[in-house]
């Protein structure tokens, strides 16, 4: 839907400047900068029936484990600088954890690392596989 992707990245124009840089710097591929537009459609109030939030969809396991604060008051996984250094630091250590394989980091970041390695390689749930093929085009 043209009119939707139109509006999905004039929101996400706000932010992409700051993702682009964060990955950058994390030597990480630039295809990633698109993960926000499948999981938030940058919008950083998002929020999923499986309890994750924001840009990058953190459920809060996963957001406290890469420092993100969670509390009555403020949720990290809303907001930008947080969240996206805490997707950096996820994203790279799903790269280093399946030697650079970014096909399978998609699919950890979508299903979880267990699925992964359980299935030793893309699970085979559909929405995971969309998920990848959406994100790094295969």
């Amino acid at each position: 839907n043209p009119d939707y992707l139109t509006r999905v990245f004039k929101r996400g124009a706000l932010y992409l400047p700051h993702i682009v840089e964060t990955l950058h710097k994390a030597d990480l591929p630039m295809e990633l900068v698109l993960l926000p537009v499948v999981e938030s459609a940058f919008d950083p109030f998002a929020y999923s029936s499986g309890r994750a939030s924001g840009l990058w969809q953190f459920i809060p396991a996963t957001a406290r484990l890469y420092d993100v604060n969670i509390d009555w008051w403020y949720d990290g996984r809303r907001d930008l600088i947080d969240s996206t250094k805490a997707a950096s630091e996820f994203l790279s250590d799903l790269g280093q954890t399946f030697d650079k394989d970014w096909l399978l980091a998609l699919a950890a970041y979508n299903a979880g690392p267990g699925a992964v390695e359980r299935y030793n390689g893309i699970p085979p749930y559909k929405e995971t596989r969309n998920y990848v093929r959406v994100i790094w085009g295969n």
